[in-house]
């Protein structure tokens, strides 16, 4: 299926999230008035109001009576959404701050449905994660290994019988995509990836939650450790994207 075609309206927006999320607009800050950003941009008043429209549903913006349109902290109002856009930095670089806590946060997320998993799992999710398991072993390309990575968790939160993990992960889908030559930098040891999957799958189907849950742990601060050092190889403190 083809993807909907990008307006003026959704460039517009996307333009100026990435000036609010990278600090150009700091929170409380109002934006300039529609007519002033139309004619900056030169695009009529009604797609301005359209683009604002997007930013407010985002939550990244607020219009106040005879205040205009103030902008809000992120953190404080928006959705996961907003992720991939804070993963880059203002310069185009990947932001290890940012990269740091969504794999700190998918950690304690992915640990906890690991030990779900083995509560509450039965043959056909077993079956599920199995085969996401065989297709890895005969994967050779790293880029499907990377993929399917992603199918294994989606099996995993279909174990745990819990919806809410599943719509956090259609969030981030978006990353494996835009971000894939360096997720798959995780991949330098494919095999061993899969044999640690193994064993959570071993747990899982034991119903040995506290082993399952450590085994996913343990899979993640390794991740998490190795995007680090790539990403920031000489140990530089990141500050988190303007807020």
């Amino acid at each position: 299926m083809p993807s909907p075609k990008r307006t003026l309206a959704d460039r517009l927006a996307e333009r100026l999230q990435r000036d609010i999320l990278s600090g150009v607009y700091a929170p409380g800050q109002k934006l300039p008035p529609e007519l002033a950003l139309a004619e900056r941009f030169r695009v009529n008043r009604f797609t301005v109001r359209e683009a604002m429209n997007k930013l407010e549903q985002q939550h990244l913006i607020a219009r106040k009576p005879r205040t205009g349109t103030v902008v809000l902290d992120y953190t404080e109002h928006a959705s996961v959404d907003v992720i991939a856009d804070l993963v880059l930095s203002a310069d185009g670089r990947v932001n290890p701050f940012v990269m740091s806590n969504l794999l700190e946060s998918a950690r304690v997320l992915m640990a906890e449905v690991a030990a779900l998993a083995a509560e509450r799992r039965n043959e056909s999710d077993l079956k599920a994660l199995r085969g996401v398991l065989a297709k890895m072993r005969r994967e050779q390309r790293v880029s499907m290994i990377s993929s399917l990575d992603f199918d294994f968790h989606w099996a995993l939160s279909g174990a745990a019988g819990n919806f809410v993990p599943r719509l956090v992960l259609n969030s981030v889908r978006g990353l494996l995509t835009r971000f894939a030559p360096l997720l798959e930098t995780l991949y330098v040891d494919p095999e061993g990836i899969v044999e640690g999957y193994e064993h959570v799958v071993a747990a899982i189907a034991a119903h040995d939650a506290e082993r399952a849950r450590s085994l996913v742990r343990w899979i993640w601060t390794a991740r998490h450790a190795r995007f680090v050092d790539l990403l920031d190889p000489l140990g530089r403190s990141e500050t988190p994207p303007a807020a």
